[in-house]
C-alpha cells in the first residue's frame, strides 16, 4: 500500500508510539527507526507488526529491506510521512513497529555466577541506552532497571543502545526486593556513591556474582536502595566533581569483566 496522508491509521500509530509511554505499553508495541535498527530487530527475532519505507530508502538500502521485506510486506510512504513520523533530524526512511520485549520482573533471569548494572531512577534516556549497549559489549549478563527510570522502549534509548536492547537480558524490577533477592542467591551488591565510608573500586575484585547500582543523575543512589546494596564502592577521581552515570557505568563494568 501507498500512503501520503499523515491522516493514515498507521501514521498515526506510528507517531503515536514515537511520542507517548503510555501508549507504547497500552498497545504493547514500539517503534524502531533506521535501516541497521530495523534489520537487528527483524535478526533478534522480535515480532514484527508494521513496516514502512520509503521509495528511497528502497533504493539506498536494498539489501535490508529486501530481508525485513522477506518476513513483512512493507507499505511505502512518501518522505513527508517520513520525516513526520521521525525521531531524528535527518530520517533514513526505514520505519518498524514491534511487539514489546519480554522485560517485566522475573527473578528466573538472574543467573547464578552472573554480573549485573542496577540503575536506580536514571532519567537520561541517552545514558540508559549507552550503559545498555557497553554492558552487551562488555559481556555483563544483564541489567536490571527500577521502574521510575526513562522508558526502554523511547525512541533514543533504542537509537542509543544501537540494538543491544533486542539481546541483553534487561529487567524492570523494584530494586530493594531484587537486591534482597540477589543477596540471598550468593550475590555482593554494591552501590555506586561518593561517599567517604565507601571503598575504592581499585581495592574490590568485581566478578562472578556480583551487581552494582548506578544512581540516579542528580541525586545518586536512593538511600533505601544504599541500605538494602549494605557495601559501598566509588571511583577516583580528580578534578571534576563526578562522572557521568553512562561513563561510571562502563569503568565499574570493564572492572567486573576484564579479569575473564
Amino acid at each position: 500500500m501507498n500512503i501520503s496522508s499523515r491522516k493514515n491509521p498507521l501514521v498515526t500509530h506510528f507517531r503515536k508510539l514515537v511520542r507517548e509511554r503510555s501508549y507504547r505499553h497500552e498497545c504493547g508495541e514500539f517503534p524502531v527507526e533506521g535501516a541497521r535498527l530495523c534489520l537487528e530487530a527483524l535478526n533478534e527475532g522480535l515480532e514484527i507488526t508494521s513496516f514502512l519505507v520509503t521509495e528511497n530508502a528502497k533504493e539506498k538500502y536494498p539489501e535490508i529491506v529486501t530481508a525485513i521485506s522477506e518476513e513483512f510486506t512493507p507499505d511505502i510512504i512518501n518522505e513527508d510521512i517520513s520525516a513526520y513520523i521521525s525521531d531524528t533530524k535527518s530520517p533514513q526512511g526505514v520505519f518498524v513497529t514491534a511487539k514489546i520485549l519480554d522485560k517485566n520482573e522475573s527473578k528466573g533471569k538472574i543467573v547464578n555466577g552472573g554480573k549485573y548494572i542496577i540503575m536506580d531512577n536514571l532519567q537520561d534516556s541517552g545514558n540508559i541506552g549507552t550503559i545498555i549497549r557497553t554492558c552487551d559489549a562488555l559481556g555483563i549478563d544483564g541489567v536490571i532497571l527500577s521502574p521510575d527510570c526513562a522508558d526502554i522502549y523511547s525512541p533514543k534509548i533504542i537509537r542509543s543502545a544501537m540494538g543491544s536492547l533486542f539481546r541483553l537480558p534487561v529487567i524492570i524490577a523494584e530494586l530493594t526486593e531484587t537486591i534482597a533477592f540477589m543477596k540471598e542467591k550468593g550475590f555482593s551488591v554494591y552501590s555506586a556513591v561518593l561517599d567517604e565510608t565507601a571503598q575504592s573500586i581499585s581495592e574490590i575484585t568485581l566478578g562472578a556474582n556480583t551487581a552494582v547500582v548506578i544512581g540516579n543523575e542528580g541525586n545518586g543512589v536512593s538511600a533505601a536502595v544504599t541500605e538494602a546494596c549494605g557495601k559501598k564502592l566509588y571511583i577516583p577521581i580528580s578534578g571534576a566533581e563526578s562522572l557521568n552515570a553512562a561513563v561510571a557505568a562502563s569503568i565499574i563494568s570493564w572492572e567486573m569483566t576484564r579479569r575473564q
